[in-house]
């Protein structure tokens, strides 16, 4: 395929990036990409924010690409500047278009066209969307909802202003949308991935999480996986890769995570964003390794599966409830349409999108099929159906609970735990030998139930009440999540672990287990791993001579104990040197977690000094420091 055998590796280059860069500078750049990760394809921008590249200049980079065997596709931002009193009373977030300006839809017309000469391939970046609430879009609106006119909106657009011009210029050109990495917001910002996937040729993915906490966005950090496996759903071989950004990724692990649950969803690109960025960047060294060990091991694995959580195209609601779970380590597989065909399904609030939803679930599990179904989508569904499948009942009441009690399968036993922290839980009342409580929460003296079985027909349904704060699933104590993965998990291995320890699992018996790196469990841990039916060992996929024998065998289960190691640099140093690499330092070394900039001029130099000072010391061997030093840029 290129530099690895299961992928390529792509990197984005922004207008600003190239346009008076020259071809020594350029040269120099890309080697050292290819020095560290290995290039096989660029998409080169003409257009960004009002800087377009001229066509001279374009060529002469997209020719000193080619002679390095580069790929070169195009790609367009659709952002512009206000001009005065053309853009009087609109506020436009991050200068996207308003698509109701005459002005600024010529402009987006004109701009595709020249790109459109240029290219055969280019993608659109993820700024395709509006915001824009000024008087001629409130006009064009009329009667309808923000969703529903914005939707229509951008579907002509899509239309009119990008293909049609584009395949007039050049009839054989092929567009990729990408979508972003905000899914729950798509259809209020007129992404609609239902229609859209069939107006273009192919879409692209973003897998940019970053810092949970930290960020505006909150992605849960599997999203980087499920969404990626979301949209090859969605449109089957046609999801061109992912695609990720470098920006607030301290430290270096935030940024490498983002590329290894990419990677495990099994792209056919991986992006990387920006060219300009990831220059001289100390995070590209990493990344270049290990997507090296990565792709070594999807030579061995087969395809993605997991549980298939049921979620309607431009639906919301318990938004990332299905990426909470897999962060606890149950394998999920976002599916747009409803799985008929599956053994088991996730029900979240999302899938009432689909207004049929109660009658398909009925059918399902009278027919033998397992459903598992969140408490906001029982409380939603009841009085619409579901009350004839189950005795919950749903009180507008909560319960803070830091103890626990569940069964234990295969025995009439029980198991009591406790959190370190309260966690608050909906109330779902039952009635008992009608519905039946697998895992319960206390709260005073009462208890309710957290995981609930009812059978129906052949089959059962499976409630799993979920946290007011869904990320706080993490707080369970391990007996309960353990519980809960037994009855979710839908293949055939389950683990048994702590929280932030993912699960993926592929079809050729194998899997991966993935310590979230920038967690407080990112130490070693013991984990045990139950494989069902009668398994003989386990080996591993990056040595295959590291064998691993079973604990025991019970109710034709298999038990396994492995660990997990979030960082090995003894294990990555001597793999190097098995390879015949020499080190100029190899070492472990302080990696801060955030750095600090200086601006001026008397503490740069007296900060200089001091390190200076430090290194000429005999009595000191190293020195570490968070002060984001500026590089040596060389000159365009």
């Amino acid at each position: 395929m290129g530099h690895f055998q299961n992928f390529k590796t792509v990197i984005y280059c922004t207008s600003q990036s190239m346009v008076s860069i020259s071809m020594e500078s350029l040269q120099r750049q890309i080697d050292f990409f290819q020095k560290y990760v290995g290039v096989d394809k660029v998409y080169l921008e003409p257009y960004r924010d009002d800087c377009l590249i001229p066509r001279e200049q374009l060529a002469r980079c997209i020719n000193l690409f080619h002679k390095n065997n580069i790929e070169v596709a195009g790609g367009i931002t659709t952002t512009i500047s206000g001009e005065g009193e053309a853009d009087e009373g609109r506020q436009r977030l991050f200068n996207t278009y308003c698509y109701c300006n005459d002005r600024m839809r010529n402009h987006l017309k004109k701009t595709v066209e020249y790109i459109a000469g240029l290219y055969d391939e280019f993608i659109i970046d993820d700024f395709f969307f509006t915001n824009c609430t000024c008087d001629d879009c409130r006009k064009a609106k009329g009667d309808r909802s923000w969703e529903e006119f914005r939707l229509a909106l951008m579907k002509e657009v899509s239309e009119n202003l990008i293909i049609k011009p584009a395949k007039a210029i050049n009839p054989n050109i092929k567009i990729t949308v990408k979508f972003p990495n905000w899914m729950e917001s798509y259809q209020e910002a007129g992404y609609n991935p239902g229609e859209q996937k069939d107006l273009f040729d192919k879409i692209y993915t973003g897998t940019e999480t970053r810092h949970q906490r930290h960020t505006d966005q909150h992605l849960p950090r599997y999203e980087s996986y499920s969404i990626m496996r979301y949209m090859e759903n969605l449109a089957p071989g046609r999801n061109g890769g992912g695609w990720f950004d470098c920006y607030q990724c301290y430290p270096m692990d935030a940024y490498l995570e983002q590329a290894y649950l990419t990677v495990l969803s099994r792209p056919r690109e991986v992006m990387m964003f920006c060219w300009g960025s990831l220059y001289k960047n100390k995070l590209i060294t990493p990344m270049g390794f290990q997507l090296g060990r990565l792709d070594a091991m999807l030579s061995k694995v087969g395809a993605c599966q997991g549980l298939k959580c049921y979620l309607p195209v431009n639906a919301q609601g318990e938004d990332h409830a299905e990426d909470y779970l897999g962060m606890m380590g149950v394998p999920v597989e976002g599916v747009p349409e409803f799985p008929a065909d599956a053994a088991s399904v996730l029900l979240t609030v999302q899938a009432l999108k689909d207004e049929h939803i109660v009658e398909k679930l009925e059918r399902f599990v009278a027919a033998g099929g397992k459903a598992i179904v969140t408490s906001g989508f029982v409380k939603e569904a009841l009085c619409k159906g579901l009350e004839q499948m189950t005795s919950i009942r749903y009180r507008d009441r909560i319960i803070s609970a830091a103890e626990y009690m569940t069964d234990k399968p295969h025995t009439w036993g029980s198991i009591l735990c406790s959190a370190q922290r309260p966690v608050i839980f909906p109330v779902m009342e039952h009635r008992n030998n009608t519905t039946w409580a697998l895992a319960k929460a206390f709260g005073g003296d009462e208890s309710y139930g957290i995981l609930l079985r009812d059978t129906y027909g052949r089959g059962q349904m499976i409630t799993l009440v979920l946290p007011d704060a869904i990320s706080d699933l993490k707080l369970l104590p391990q007996p309960i999540l353990n519980r809960i993965r037994s009855e979710l998990c839908a293949g055939d291995v389950v683990l048994e672990a702590p929280s932030q320890i993912s699960l993926f699992t592929y079809d050729n018996d194998t899997f991966c287990v993935y310590p979230y790196a920038c967690d407080e469990n990112a130490a070693a841990q013991q984990i045990r791993v139950r494989v069902k039916g009668v398994a003989t060992e386990l080996y591993s996929l990056e040595n295959e001579k590291f064998r691993i024998k079973p604990l025991y065998v019970d109710h034709n289960e298999t038990l396994f104990e492995i660990y997990t190691e979030p960082s090995d640099f003894s294990g990555v140093r001597d793999d190097l040197e098995a390879k015949g690499y020499s080190f100029v330092s190899a070492e472990v070394e302080m990696v801060p977690d955030t750095y600090t900039d200086l601006t001026d001029p008397d503490q740069i130099l007296k900060m200089q000094k001091l390190i200076d000072a430090l290194e000429d010391n005999d009595d000191v061997q190293q020195v570490w420091h968070n002060w984001n030093e500026p590089e040596e840029e060389d000159e365009d």
